[in-house]
């Protein structure tokens, strides 16, 4: 367990153990005070949730409409075991290349595959590249995507 995930269930810890010695205390009736216990439990699950997009596990979210791909990890799909197959990219938002790239889970699609390799082959040898998501979709983040040959100044150009 992280020390951010260790630290966070001993807030929430500290806070429910507070909070049931308040209400242990008041002339609340039990049914409302198991409802609070109840519900500050599930914020703290919901809260957990949460904050694993945050951890740097990849992103089911789509994809930025516009973006620059920095690498990719591809596993095929895998008929013997049934593995439908995943890429993971790694992706900056082209307008905002101070930010952190982001890493996306796609479902594996075999031209979106070649694509990706290609581009990332010609990025070694000095290209640029810029991408753009495309009206059909296939899921949260599984959209098709257009990659686009760009100079340097437009590969960072704002929306």
């Amino acid at each position: 367990m992280s020390a951010a995930i260790f630290g966070l269930t001993a807030g929430f810890i500290l806070v429910l153990a507070v909070l049931l010695v308040l209400l242990l205390d008041s002339h609340i009736k039990t049914g409302w005070k198991f409802l609070a216990v109840l519900l500050s439990s599930g914020f703290y699950l919901l809260q957990y949730e949460s904050l694993q997009q945050y951890t740097g596990w990849p992103s089911d979210d789509a994809l930025p409409e516009k973006f620059v791909l920095i690498a990719s990890d591809v596993r095929e799909p895998d008929p013997q075991t049934g593995d439908a197959g995943v890429m993971y990219w790694w992706v900056r938002e082209q307008a905002d290349r101070l930010s952190p790239p982001r890493v996306y889970r796609l479902p594996y699609q075999s031209e979106l595959h070649q694509k990706s390799q290609q581009v990332e082959q010609e990025q070694r040898s000095g290209s640029q590249y810029v991408a753009s998501t495309t009206g059909t979709s296939q899921g949260k983040a599984g959209q098709g995507v257009e990659f686009f040959k760009a100079s340097k100044p437009q590969r960072h150009q704002k929306k």
